[in-house]
């Protein structure tokens, strides 16, 4: 509160003789009569008096001029009584030293002008109260309406009147200030979050400070709750993951499943296997809504569309499988993986879809595991017990020879054996597997068999 809205208040009906410095804040509102007012008084006080210092013998000078010495803001004489006499001497001290003067009537008591100073300022000191209860509300509505940071945020937003944002795990929330200064999201398990504003928060006004005070605890319950539901749901999405490879999850409860995910019954989806790139960065390249699984050393993602660009730069490895109905996922999948092996095999990081890795051995992908182990020991179950025994290198050979597509010599050259060591080895190999080398039907039971083991 100023002297000038104390003075001017139309209710108290005060008369101010002497304007000093009206513009002066009024810190408390004395009534004080002793001759030595100083020692009482701590600079700011509006000071009431009906002088009654006059009877201790001092003059209107000498009690003005201790008051002014105090650093009061203002003087205010009280009349008692309807036939006194005006303050005429008080008035001329005052204005000698420049000190804001003014006459309270009879039917204004002193209690009236504390009473009105009270109230100014405990709306005052209520303000900023009020103030935070009103973002507190504001920002309840906004979480009522829609829950997540998003809405948190633009009840920030607008309050501060500028752009406001959240970056948390490496992702920003909001429209990013430019400059942005960082304040700390407080939070269990929040360590990697920070506020974003468009000034330090030390050069904020109270107002907005208590402001973004206020929003801290919002921001922290909704990433809380936000990073509970995602643990949630890649849980259960993992579990879906393993039923659509594993081929013996219920195919009514897998499409429940994937529908409480967000992938719709009848959509067309295809399935996007990546390595090498981090789950933030996956999440940046794929379409919103799109479902994104982090697991053990891979990303697997099953989208609505697959991005039509493949970015630039590109550091990992993107296998991307064919595109159709939920129920053909198992095979996207399996293709996806497929191209992302051949990529990580060629040492190439980029991207590489199922059409363009068109092969047969996807069919092994397929099959029942333990079935697949279970041929590929009874083919080759002889060699391996061979080279266990004997110390031979009968499987070697066998993989080195179908990898040079039959080719005696190039074979011999990079086993660096004589070729007649080769001859004999390989007719060892027909002999134990019952298979001739000279069958292409033979040879794709081995390789197949080869690709088991391996």
């Amino acid at each position: 509160m100023l002297v000038e809205e104390l003075v001017r208040d139309p209710e108290l009906e005060l008369r101010v003789e002497v304007e000093g410095n009206l513009g002066l804040p009024v810190r408390w509102v004395h009534i004080i009569e002793v001759a030595d007012p100083g020692r009482f008084l701590r600079g700011g006080e509006v000071v009431l008096t009906a002088g009654v210092w006059r009877t201790s013998g001092l003059t209107a000078e000498q009690y003005v001029a201790r008051v002014a010495e105090a650093g009061v803001a203002a003087l205010g004489y009280g009349l008692v009584s309807a036939d006194e006499s005006w303050p005429d001497d008080v008035v001329v001290a005052a204005r000698a030293h420049g000190l804001t003067c003014f006459v309270a009537p009879v039917s204004t008591p002193f209690v009236a002008i504390v009473e009105r100073f009270v109230a100014t300022k405990r709306s005052e000191w209520e303000a900023p109260l009020r103030r935070q209860l009103d973002h507190h509300a504001a920002m309840v509505s906004a979480l009522r309406a829609e829950r997540g940071v998003g809405s948190v945020l633009r009840v920030l937003s607008r309050l501060l009147g500028r752009p406001v944002a959240l970056r948390a795990q490496g992702a920003v929330h909001g429209e990013r200030p430019e400059p942005s200064y960082e304040v700390a999201v407080i939070g269990s398990g929040l360590a990697d979050a920070s506020l974003l504003l468009p000034e330090e928060m030390a050069d904020l006004d109270v107002g907005l400070q208590a402001a973004v005070s206020t929003a801290m605890p919002f921001l922290a319950l909704e990433l809380e709750r936000e990073r509970a539901i995602r643990a949630t749901e890649q849980r259960y999405a993992l579990e879906v993951l393993d039923w659509i490879e594993s081929g013996v999850g219920d195919r009514a409860a897998i499409v429940q499943r994937l529908e409480l995910l967000g992938i719709p019954a009848d959509a067309a989806v295809a399935a996007l296997v990546v390595r090498g790139i981090g789950v933030a960065d996956v999440e940046a390249l794929v379409e919103p809504g799109s479902l994104v699984v982090e697991r053990p050393g891979e990303v697997v993602v099953v989208a609505a569309q697959p991005p039509a660009v493949v970015p630039e730069g590109l550091t990992g490895y993107v296998g991307v499988g064919r595109r159709g109905p939920a129920d053909d996922l198992r095979v996207s999948i399996l293709e996806a993986r497929k191209a992302v092996e051949t990529l990580e095999a060629r040492g190439r990081p980029g991207w590489l879809s199922h059409d363009q890795l068109a092969s047969p051995t996807l069919l092994l992908d397929l099959q029942d595991p333990a079935l697949l182990r279970a041929t590929g020991a009874a083919v080759l179950g002889p060699l391996v017990a061979a080279d266990a025994e004997r110390g031979s290198d009968l499987l070697h050979t066998l993989t080195a020879f179908l990898d040079h597509g039959g080719r005696w010599q190039e074979t011999a050259d990079a086993l660096h054996v004589h070729i007649n060591t080769l001859r004999h080895r390989l007719k060892r190999v027909e002999e134990l597997t019952g298979r001739s080398l000279a069958s292409t039907a033979d040879r794709v039971d081995l390789f197949l068999a080869l690709r088991v083991h391996r």
